[in-house]
């Protein structure tokens, strides 16, 4: 089962949630947009793994003891005061604004990704996207086109995150199979997701992908 939230700026409190690791952590970035936008995700990750916790073990941990760490390939992961290791997470940040979902598998791949929606310059799908993404949107003008655009754009990101590969690859890597929708779909729709293995470093595992659009923004979650 997937989770998720978003969050805002104006939801974010003090610091008063952070443990000391992050403390340490937050200590380390040196502009005030990196350290906004980590504040917001940790948040986000934070509430979003207290809520499902909740949820399923009828326990309600302080924020102050979940920690949201990196792994050595700075993915992101947790920590918390009781042996737990069945969810895998994923953050993004854009505008002010996080995206968080967790995925109930440990070790799991699943990338989260968040874009505005905004018309793209021309020539952006043939520069990024595959042949088959292209026809797709084949004949999409205006807000449609933007919209889908978008979609596709953020399917790749949150693909790439899941494979641990981010933007080190080509993204006609993959294909995100993004069917166009009026209205842009308002609850969470599928779209099917295609790896040439053969431009990847590694092998890719099978994926599933899906999307919708919320307040301006494009979210998609991409998980095996």
């Amino acid at each position: 089962m997937i989770h998720w939230l978003t969050q805002t700026l104006t939801e974010v409190p003090a610091d008063d949630y952070l443990t000391d690791v992050e403390l340490a952590r937050l200590q380390e970035l040196k502009t005030d947009k990196r350290r906004t936008d980590w504040l917001l995700g940790r948040w986000t990750a934070k509430r979003l793994l207290q809520t499902v916790l909740w949820e399923k073990d009828g326990v309600t941990l302080p924020l102050d003891m979940i920690t949201i760490t990196n792994n050595p390939d700075g993915v992101p992961d947790y920590r918390l005061p009781i042996t737990d290791n069945r969810f895998s997470i994923s953050i993004s940040h854009a505008h002010g604004r996080a995206f968080v979902a967790a995925v109930e598998k440990a070790h799991a791949p699943i990338g989260a990704d968040m874009e505005l929606n905004r018309p793209r310059p021309a020539g952006f799908a043939e520069e990024y996207f595959t042949l088959a993404e292209i026809a797709l949107g084949y004949g999409l003008v205006g807000p449609e086109r933007a919209v889908w655009e978008t979609a596709v754009w953020s399917a790749k990101e949150a693909v790439l995150k899941a494979l641990h590969l981010g933007l080190s690859v080509d993204t006609r890597a993959i294909s995100c199979l993004v069917e166009p929708v009026a209205p842009p779909p308002g609850i969470w729709t599928p779209f099917a997701i295609r790896c040439d293995s053969g431009r990847l470093p590694r092998p890719a595992p099978p994926l599933t992908g899906w999307w919708r659009v919320e307040d301006g923004f494009v979210m998609t979650i991409a998980t095996g």
